[in-house]
């Protein structure tokens, strides 16, 4: 590790950070889809935001909370064909850096994480069988609450979930976020994607403000990428998130943002 002023003039900063050679950096590359999920009222871009819609607004838990993984589908365990294990990352506490850990799946049966979380902001397979990454739907469920806190549709591999929490001890500055409408047919749409920054997540996780707002519509213009110069800043404890509200319900949007976390 060097201190990051070395590398300024004479180096891709942003690449040193991705390859962890800049000390108390870390790069984020977050993204997410509504399969064919955006509504008309506030969707957020997560997996289980889909034309049902099964939910369209994500939820954290109400306090640290263990979680129970499990899965749609019986192949989905240590010895099937889909998901044998799984790493589950999140933050314990919003004073506390991102923690991870490795699930060894059981199908349909529940296994408990070993850690209490605020929140599971990302879940990816590690080993799979010879079918698929993951044959059911996996998912992330508090206990006590009961809210799913992520989610892996059936073969994605990993959540896809534009959503990010971010502890009292690090300040995110987010370089760029992105969103792109998908529609094949019928009449034009349109989706009004809105940057989200709840600043208080450590005391109350409900509201959010608009940090951000741009519009795509199918007939024209279908994918933005809006860089920040300089990066916007957000000091945790925070969650970030994107999500869009559309002129006509079962939109297909896909989104993201990119960060770099500083310790402070």
């Amino acid at each position: 590790m060097v201190d990051p002023v070395t590398y300024l003039g004479s180096k891709d900063f942003l690449l040193e950070v991705a390859r962890g050679n800049v000390a108390a950096h870390a790069a984020v590359n977050k993204f997410g889809q509504a399969p064919s999920g955006v509504q008309t009222t506030a969707t957020d871009i997560w997996d289980r935001a889909d034309a049902t819609p099964t939910q369209q607004v994500w939820v954290a838990p109400t306090a640290a909370r263990v979680h129970q993984i499990t899965s749609t589908s019986t192949s989905d365990t240590s010895g099937g064909a889909g998901a044998k294990t799984l790493r589950v990352y999140g933050l314990t506490g919003w004073g506390t850096a991102e923690a991870n850990e490795d699930i060894t799946m059981n199908g349909t049966s529940n296994v408990a994480t070993s850690s209490s979380y605020v929140i599971i902001h990302r879940m990816k397979v590690l080993t799979k069988g010879a079918t698929n990454a993951n044959v059911g739907t996996i998912t992330a469920t508090a206990d006590t609450d009961s809210t799913v806190t992520a989610q892996i549709n059936v073969g994605e591999g990993q959540t896809m979930m534009a959503i990010y929490g971010v502890p009292s001890t690090q300040t995110a500055y987010v370089t760029q976020y992105y969103a792109s409408l998908n529609k094949a047919s019928g009449a034009a749409a349109t989706v009004n994607n809105r940057l989200l920054v709840n600043p208080e997540a450590d005391t109350e996780l409900l509201n959010f403000l608009v940090k951000h707002t741009i519009g795509t519509q199918s007939t024209g213009v279908s994918h933005f990428a809006h860089e920040f110069l300089p990066p916007f800043a957000v000091p945790g404890p925070a969650i970030i998130k994107i999500s869009g509200i559309g002129s006509g319900a079962d939109l297909d949007v896909g989104a993201g943002f990119d960060l770099v976390l500083v310790d402070n």
